[in-house]
């Protein structure tokens, strides 16, 4: 009997937070209205399992509050942060393009770098070995995932002998990407003099349990010399070819010139928020012991490339890198190209793109063809079956699997970079992009694309509506659950 009371009394508080977590959701918090509607529905009508789904998924980080703490953790050197930058871009074509993130993003248009495109992991990992082989100084990585397997400890390897050194290293991995990761792998970089910071373990101090807002960025720094950024982690499964696991292919990128100070502005910020976490909720600190003027500088390099780091997340009030692609699509004149694993797009760019694909634009969009999150999958492929409807091309990738994040408009402005075409990437995530404004890098990409089509097939009106029932059905339940993807 004390045990049937004891299950009645806490079903009974569970009934009662979720009606503080509907009130919650409907006064307090600006979602979007289908995703408080789900909620709603989920804590209304599935007590216990719809409390745990929010508690893991659904609660959501003051942003207001987060924003305006975190960019206090520590003060730039406006000087050296605008360093390289170009401040008035009232000559750029794409000015209209460039003052969306320049105002508040801060990230400034920075002309003259050069810009190599790696297109699979095992040349992207051959430079970045042969990089941090030759540093000298400083060592900056941030990672979604860092395995512990044959690529990823030859790395640390690296690591760990320049930390040895006295190179300032500094390792920051995503707590739930890296969840299966022995802490003792990480260990071996700070017993030798490196610094590690766990970002957002799934039990952080002061938010709980924690699924939203990982870092999903992949970024190296080297010696104020070069940075990396893109789409590859650090794993065997990323080399691309084919050896341990099916053939995958993926889009990053090497930039040398003024571009590094905006992806070494993030990465400090990230870092500096994660080593001073314990007092982030304090009215006063200490004095920040983080010195980042040694960092905020960068080799010149004879290039010809114009381009953005563009970061977002909860550290932000705007989704920018997603307003920056929704902007690229409504002002594209000719052609649209688009590369991502998972295509959850939120309305505003689906209609975008729907409407772009009405108004006589060629609209090209490539996906895996291999699940690696089931019902992603099946609400990707509802997705594109909007567009289908309206005519645009949309190719499924057979040769592997595909984890390029690309978008190409009119062969002239393009973005790489960690953001997927989904609700959790536009909103919940960490990502950083860089935004590129140059022909000969944004045909490149498209060439990338083209030769991908060769190994790709279509999916015609006539494929798409002869899908059988189970499969809608499928399509169907996955989207109704695509705002918590």
């Amino acid at each position: 009997m004390g045990d049937f009371f004891s299950l009645n009394t806490i079903i009974t508080i569970i009934y009662i937070l979720n009606i503080i977590f509907i009130i919650t959701i409907v006064f307090f918090e600006r979602r979007k209205n289908e995703n408080t509607l789900m909620w709603i529905l989920i804590l209304a009508f599935t007590h216990v399992i719809g409390f745990l789904l929010y508690i893991f998924l659904g609660l959501s980080l003051r942003k207001r509050r987060f924003t305006k703490k975190y960019f206090k953790s520590f003060s730039f050197n406006k000087i050296k942060l605008k360093k390289g930058a170009i401040e008035d871009t009232t000559f750029h074509p794409q000015n209209n393009l460039i003052k969306l993130f320049n105002i508040k993003n801060h990230s400034f248009l920075r002309t003259g770098n050069k810009v190599k495109v790696f297109k699979h992991g095992k040349c992207f990992f051959e430079e970045l070995i042969r990089e941090l082989n030759e540093a000298k100084k400083y060592i900056h990585m941030e990672y979604y995932i860092f395995e512990n397997d044959e690529i990823g400890s030859q790395i640390m390897d690296i690591l760990v002998k320049k930390a040895e050194e006295g190179l300032k290293i500094i390792l920051i991995y995503d707590g739930m990407g890296c969840a299966k990761v022995p802490s003792k792998f990480f260990k071996r970089l700070s017993n030798a003099g490196g610094e590690v910071q766990n970002f957002f373990p799934p039990f952080f101090s002061g938010y709980g349990l924690r699924v939203n807002y990982r870092t999903h960025r992949k970024i190296t720094l080297v010696d104020g010399k070069c940075g990396f950024l893109g789409g590859i982690n650090i794993g065997d499964d990323y080399l691309g070819d084919g050896k341990k696991r099916d053939y995958w292919r993926d889009t990053h990128l090497k930039i040398e010139g003024s571009g590094i100070i905006g992806l070494e502005k993030e990465f400090l910020i990230n870092y500096d928020f994660m080593k001073n976490n314990q007092r982030f909720f304090k009215k006063k600190r200490k004095k920040d012991d983080l010195s980042i003027d040694e960092y905020l500088n960068y080799e010149e390099v004879n290039g010809e490339t114009d381009l953005q780091i563009v970061s977002s997340g909860p550290d932000y009030e705007e989704p920018y890198i997603k307003n920056g692609i929704y902007k690229m699509i409504s002002d594209a004149k000719r052609s649209i190209y688009i590369q991502t694993p998972y295509f959850i797009p939120d309305e505003t760019v689906l209609n975008a793109l729907k409407i772009a694909v009405m108004s006589g634009i060629e609209v090209n969009i490539m996906i895996p063809n291999k699940p690696d999150h089931i019902f992603v999958y099946w609400a990707t492929l509802s997705y594109i079956g909007d567009l289908v409807k309206v005519g645009a091309k949309c190719y499924v990738y057979e040769n592997g699997f595909l984890h390029s994040k690309v978008v190409i408009v009119d062969d002239k402005v393009c973005t790489v970079g960690s953001t997927n075409m989904d609700i959790r990437s536009f909103a919940l995530n960490f990502e950083i992009n860089a935004f590129i404004y140059d022909p000969k890098i944004a045909l490149e990409l498209k060439e990338n694309f083209l030769e991908d089509m060769k190994t790709s097939t279509l999916i015609t009106p006539k494929k798409y509506n002869e899908r059988s029932l189970i499969i809608k059905i499928k399509e169907s339940i996955s989207r109704l659950l695509s705002p918590i993807m």
